[in-house]
């Protein structure tokens, strides 16, 4: 026996698939900011020359059991943010955690409003926004503090290429 969904069914289908996409894709660009984030913390706050690739995957992994807001603030008070992009950070860590603690709940709402369902687009597709400015921002961030402190970076090149291709491979 097949059902058939009314029209109205199948726009808040739409919806509620549109949605969690984009909620999926921003918890993915996250994830990543969040990963860059501890890197950076390490490589500016804690790293010493000569320490070796595994002593510096230790203190990562570290960096990254913390909580994104954790690691923000050891950053701040270290005084390796910049006050713009430590307003950034901070911003869209209520972002974010508006989106992993209450997106939902807020959101039930928007599979049966379209205005309301275009307000949370382009919410949570800002938060995505948010996040790939500021993985930029600390990639620039990292190379010149890497270049400040006579790291070479064709050598960071190098393991760009080398996750790259191990990502698409």
């Amino acid at each position: 026996m097949m059902m058939h969904m009314s029209q109205d069914q199948e726009v808040r289908a739409e919806r509620l698939l549109a949605l969690t996409q984009r909620v999926g894709f921003t918890v993915w660009q996250l994830q990543e900011l969040e990963g860059a984030t501890a890197q950076y913390f390490v490589m500016v706050c804690q790293a010493t020359q000569g320490m070796g690739e595994e002593s510096g995957q230790t203190l990562v992994n570290k960096a990254k059991s913390k909580t994104f807001g954790a690691t923000i603030t050891q950053l701040a008070k270290a005084k390796q943010l910049d006050p713009d992009t430590q307003t950034d950070f901070q911003t869209l860590l209520a972002e974010r955690n508006w989106l992993v603690h209450h997106s939902r709940a807020d959101s039930r709402s928007a599979i049966h409003d379209e205005k309301i369902f275009h307000k949370r687009v382009e919410r949570i597709d800002a938060i995505a926004d948010a996040a790939q400015k500021l993985i930029k921002s600390l990639g620039r961030h990292a190379e010149t503090f890497a270049r400040d402190h006579g790291i070479s970076l064709s050598h960071i090149d190098d393991l760009t290429a080398q996750t790259l291709a191990t990502w698409h491979s």
